[in-house]
C-alpha cells in the first residue's frame, strides 16, 4: 500500500499552528471536471464517464506514440546529418574515399527510416490523438449541456474508431502504461 503511488504531505499554517497530513495519490485523476448537468440520469452520467476512460485511455496512447515516433525520426536524422557534412569535409581533406563510405552510412540511415515510414506513422498518430481529444471535448460538452444524444455520439465515436484502428499503428504497450499513470 506504501509503495511508490502515494506521497505525504505536511502543510503547517501559520496562523493556525496547525499540521496537516494529507495522502495524495500521485497518479492523476481523468475525471477533474465540474458542472455536471442535472438532466442526465445516473445511468447517462456512467455511459458518458465510461467512454471519457475509454477514449481518454485511447488519446493518451496515441500521443505518447507520436512523441515516441518524432524522437526516433530526430535520431535517424542527427547522424545522417552529421555523417553527410563529414564527408564533405573528409573530401576536401583526402581524396573522395571517405566521402564514399560516410554517404553510404547516411544513404543506409535515411532509407531505414523510409522502410519504416515513420513520417506517416507520425502524421497517423498524430490525427489519432486529435481525434480522440476532439471526441473526449465533445463527451465533456455533452455531460455539460446535458443534451445526451446516444445515436449521434455513437455515430461519431464508430466512425473515428473505424479510421484510426485502419490507419494508424497499434500501440499497446502504451495502453498498458495508462494504469500506471491516471486512475478512474
Amino acid at each position: 500500500m506504501w509503495s511508490g503511488d502515494w506521497t505525504i504531505i505536511l502543510s503547517n499554517r501559520e496562523n493556525y499552528n496547525i499540521n496537516h497530513i494529507y495522502m495524495t495519490d500521485r497518479r492523476r485523476s481523468i475525471f477533474d471536471r465540474n458542472h455536471i448537468s442535472n438532466n442526465l440520469t445516473e445511468d447517462q452520467i456512467k455511459e458518458l464517464k465510461a467512454y471519457y476512460h475509454t477514449y481518454h485511455r485511447k488519446c493518451w496512447a496515441y500521443k505518447q506514440a507520436a512523441k515516441r515516433l518524432k524522437r526516433w525520426k530526430l535520431l535517424g536524422n542527427s547522424p545522417s546529418v552529421v555523417f553527410a557534412t563529414g564527408g564533405i569535409v573528409s573530401a576536401i581533406a583526402t581524396s573522395g574515399v571517405a566521402l564514399v563510405a560516410v554517404s553510404t552510412v547516411s544513404v543506409l540511415i535515411q532509407s531505414w527510416m523510409k522502410h519504416k515510414d515513420l513520417d506517416l506513422k507520425i502524421q497517423n498518430c498524430t490525427y489519432a490523438y486529435q481525434s480522440y481529444q476532439h471526441l473526449l471535448n465533445a463527451i465533456k460538452d455533452t455531460m455539460r449541456n446535458g443534451d445526451f444524444k446516444p445515436s449521434c455520439l455513437h455515430i461519431t465515436m464508430n466512425n473515428i474508431d473505424n479510421y484510426v484502428c485502419d490507419n494508424s499503428p497499434i500501440v499497446d504497450n502504451y495502453l498498458l502504461k495508462y494504469d500506471e499513470y491516471f486512475t478512474y
